[in-house]
């Protein structure tokens, strides 16, 4: 089974206090064809690893208050939200990294997951952040160029190649994914 992990496609990092519009408004249609794909395949789950904060998070000293637990800033945007699938699971992060302290491992172990899909937002940081998670435990790594992206400024494609060569990630493209499935 294939898991398609959505991060930080939540509604304060696309417009609101960490806006990334301007990107994140490229990646959407992308994330949106492999959130339609995987839900029309019994084989793919899919994963919403949101940011939803607590006030003494870590991150708060690095970033300032953003995706707060309980809000709307912490909620899915629109043109993503979870249906209530079966296999649509929602899985809130205090950290970077979609696995820690979330106990997304064990959900995965109990769909028997053998391959992420990583899209969504950053590249550099949380993107890069979960699949170390995915290589620590063993899962191969496809991530859509088109459908991850940085902040502005940093370099998306020197991003795509530390994940390519320090956790082996497949970089190709959402329209290469769905027809290969």
């Amino acid at each position: 089974m294939k898991a398609l992990i959505i991060v930080d496609m939540v509604n304060d990092l696309v417009s609101g206090v960490l806006a990334n519009t301007e990107d994140a408004n490229k990646i959407i249609p992308q994330i949106k064809k492999l959130v339609d794909h995987a839900r029309a395949n019994k084989d793919w789950l899919i994963v919403y690893a949101n940011d939803a904060h607590h006030e003494e998070d870590r991150e708060m000293q690095v970033w300032g208050k953003h995706a707060m637990e309980g809000t709307e800033g912490a909620q899915v945007i629109e043109e993503l939200k979870p249906i209530g699938g079966e296999r649509e699971i929602i899985s809130p992060k205090r950290f970077y990294g979609a696995f820690d302290g979330t106990g997304l491992e064990e959900v995965m172990k109990s769909h028997g997951v053998t391959e992420t899909v990583l899209v969504g937002q950053h590249t550099h940081c949380c993107v890069r952040h979960t699949a170390y998670g995915s290589f620590m435990r063993g899962y191969k790594i496809v991530v859509p160029s088109d459908g991850v992206c940085v902040f502005p400024g940093v370099d998306n494609q020197a991003a795509l190649d530390y994940l390519k060569n320090i956790y082996l990630a497949e970089i190709t493209t959402t329209d290469t994914i769905i027809a290969a499935n």
